[in-house]
């Protein structure tokens, strides 16, 4: 009952009150039945002593001998004083804890149902469902798994300023991948530039925050009346831009307006996070003051999350930095939630949706977000990592131009995102490639230069971990060839393998044993 039930007097106004389905949510938050004014005594009350005759016997009133029939139709009157005072007494207590009982039932399931029933169908508009990830089960046959890259479930996160937003409301500010490995309970987060120059297919080139409203706007020039339509193609081409450019698949996607999130964030009594060195943005105002934050650990409300997530002139890297700013914001909001214990709490949940309306859709069901609510509870410190594609020294993409707009593009030039591919996919390695952990031997068994080499590269970029990198024993190979050592021990991976050659894995081949070949798997590169 605890954070469901208040104190207050009850009156007139209240059964008025209870009529109107639009008022009862505030019956439930500011008027609750008083269950007792506790100035009755407790259950245990004193009581007096027996009386006891000369010889030590308990002085009490006969019941006569009564036969059965008789005893079915004895009316009260004809029982002794004693006992029909006793009898009232029983009665008139049973009669009022039953009812006391009944009242008690009847107000949790009427509260707990409009608390349940309300968020059930808050829920249901923000966790639309429509997304799938085989990798929530961890015993999942292998033969069901498609590729690299099923060993994870990646979300992708936006943010928006929203349609009523002065000024690029309907840009994709902020985007960040949260890779969730349910195999070996870890969690990675990567920031994605808002600069990013990418080439969507169908229509121009563009920053990658500009994807979204593009494709929405394309979908409302077509069809103006079906907004839900337009929204849900902008989504979906800024989720399949994102795989073509990353390197991994995205199986959910979730949008989230600013006002939302700041409000969530006020909803759970603020974050806490740890800033390493103060924080100061002259451009960014929150109320009527400047975003200035001191070293340490801060407590911030929603207004300074939002401002310190979508900072970029308050650290030398801009809008690098800001991608590190919103995963420090996004931890905070873990911490906060794990902390209250907010999925269990159901008036903190309706608020919570309450607050989302609208302004927060995700194509995670219900049954998704509470499975990865279980894997978010598990985790420690060092379980959550950081990813960053401008990270010094190995940061993969730099900022440079393309006709009079300032960009982000691939260190390797425009267009060409293979390292960008590499990096991604070896942050967010497969759950069940990091758990089996295969050792791999890439063999040419042809005479072209260099097949072995491609391919080896190949698997390094998926994050195989390529021991070595020869020629086979005997040259004469037809096709490929992927030799299982483990005996059939590392299940996914051989999965993996035959699937990217196009073969099935045997258990020997001529020349090549675990002893001159010291892997797992041996794989020979045919023509």
């Amino acid at each position: 009952m605890d954070g469901i039930l208040s104190s207050g007097p009850r009156n007139s106004k209240i059964a008025s009150q209870k009529k109107s389905a639009n008022s009862a949510e505030s019956m439930i938050r500011s008027r609750q039945t008083v269950l007792d004014d506790f100035n009755k005594p407790e259950g245990f009350s004193g009581r007096t002593m027996p009386k006891l005759n000369s010889n030590g016997a308990r002085l009490s009133a006969t019941i006569p001998a009564i036969s059965r029939g008789k005893r079915q139709s004895l009316v009260g009157h004809n029982l002794p004083p004693a006992i029909k005072k006793r009898k009232r007494r029983n009665s008139t207590s049973y009669k009022v804890l039953t009812r006391s009982a009944i009242v008690l039932v009847l107000i949790v399931l009427v509260t707990g149902g409009f608390v349940f029933g309300k968020a059930w169908w808050s829920a249901h508009k923000v966790f639309k469902g429509g997304g799938a990830a085989l990798a929530f089960d961890k015993n999942i046959d292998p033969n069901m798994l498609n590729g690299e890259g099923d060993g994870r479930v990646n979300i992708l996160v936006m943010g928006k300023g929203g349609e009523t937003e002065a000024e690029g409301g309907e840009l994709t500010d902020s985007m960040m991948i949260v890779s969730i490995d349910p195999i070996n309970t870890k969690i990675a987060l990567l920031s994605i530039p808002r600069d990013l120059w990418v080439k969507p297919q169908g229509l121009w080139p563009m920053k990658i925050n500009a994807v979204y409203s593009s494709a929405k706007y394309k979908a409302l020039d077509t069809n103006p009346k079906d907004k839900a339509a337009a929204e849900a193609a902008g989504i979906a081409k800024v989720s399949s831009v994102v795989e073509q450019y990353m390197g991994v698949h995205m199986h959910y996607n979730s949008m989230v307006e600013f006002s939302a999130f700041e409000e969530a964030v006020n909803t759970l009594g603020g974050i806490d996070v740890t800033l390493p060195e103060a924080f100061n943005d002259y451009s960014m105002l929150v109320g009527n003051k400047y975003l200035s934050l001191p070293a340490g650990t801060q407590h911030l409300d929603g207004g300074y999350a939002l401002a310190y997530a979508r900072s970029r002139h308050g650290s030398a890297r801009g809008d690098f930095d800001r991608g590190q700013q919103q995963q420090t914001v996004l931890v905070g909001i873990k911490d906060k939630i794990l902390s209250l214990g907010t999925y269990s709490n159901p008036i903190k949940i309706t608020e919570l949706l309450s607050t989302f309306g609208s302004r927060v859709q995700t194509n995670l069901s219900i049954n998704d977000m509470m499975r990865v609510y279980g894997i978010i509870k598990q985790l420690g410190p060092n379980d959550i990592t950081h990813a960053d594609l401008a990270q010094i020294p190995d940061g993969v993409v730099t900022t440079g131009s393309v006709g009079d707009q300032s960009v982000v593009l691939p260190k390797a030039g425009v267009d060409n995102y293979t390292e960008v591919r590499a990096f991604v996919r070896n942050k967010l390695k497969d759950g069940f490639l990091v758990k089996e952990n295969p050792s791999v031997i890439v063999l040419n068994g042809t005479d072209n230069s260099g097949a072995a080499q491609k391919r080896a590269d190949e698997l390094k970029g998926y994050g195989y971990n390529v021991t070595k990198i020869g020629d086979a024993p005997v040259k004469n190979a037809t096709t490929n060839q992927i030799i299982d050592l483990t005996k059939g021990m590392k299940k996914y991976t051989k999965r993996y393998l035959e699937q990217r050659f196009g073969v099935m894995a045997v258990s020997s081949a001529d020349g090549i044993d675990s002893v001159t070949y010291p892997a797992d798997f041996v794989v020979i590169v045919g023509p």
